[in-house]
């Protein structure tokens, strides 16, 4: 949830073995590090339908996000956050849902650490499936479909409007295309980025 910056600076080498090159200026960077696994990434959303639960005649409305942002916790494990919430509120600690790939299975569990404020219900079980095909243009290129499927779960914003509790339903499926070239060894340079 947090943002975190690395700084670096490459200085001399005290034994005057290496020397930073002065003309190129090139001796600080800001890192954004940003871990990644096999289900981390963006995601297409339009399949994921929002609507609002017990708002009246606002009920009918759907809400959609184009993409959904998901980041990586460990190797089986990633999280998003509920309904429209992105990384530009500043509370999104409180939405940020949890997706646990139960390995050698296709069960996807979902969870929320803040159930007990914001409301968060799973109303059935969500499922993966993952689909691997080589790419017929170039062949050394491997496109990797991950899905996830039968989400449906329910929460409350209670901190966009104050005072109020603002109880949404969304349900769906998720999908996401990664290309990932063969013939590169790295794992993280093989995939090729948006």
């Amino acid at each position: 949830v947090d943002k975190w910056v690395l700084p670096l600076t490459i200085e001399d080498d005290p034994n005057g073995e290496y020397t930073p090159n002065y003309r190129k200026h090139y001796r600080k960077a800001l890192l954004r590090v940003m871990p990644f696994n096999d289900y981390s990434g963006t995601y297409g959303g339009t399949n994921l339908q929002g609507k609002l639960v017990d708002a009246g005649a606002g009920e009918n409305e759907p809400l959609v996000k184009s993409q959904i942002t998901t980041y990586a916790i460990d190797d089986e494990t990633i999280f998003f956050y509920a309904g429209t919430i992105d990384e530009s509120r500043q509370d999104r600690r409180n939405y940020k849902i949890i997706a646990h790939f139960v390995p050698n299975t296709n069960i996807v569990e979902l969870t929320c650490e803040n159930s007990a404020n914001n409301g968060f219900k799973i109303n059935t079980q969500a499922s993966s499936y993952i689909e691997e095909e080589m790419d017929p243009i170039r062949p050394y290129l491997l496109k990797r479909t991950t899905m996830i499927r039968d989400i449906n779960y329910e929460f409350e914003d209670y901190t966009l409007a104050p005072g109020a509790r603002i109880k949404f339903q969304f349900e769906g499926t998720i999908s996401m295309q990664r290309n990932i070239n063969t013939q590169i060894p790295d794992k993280d340079q093989a995939i090729e980025w948006d």
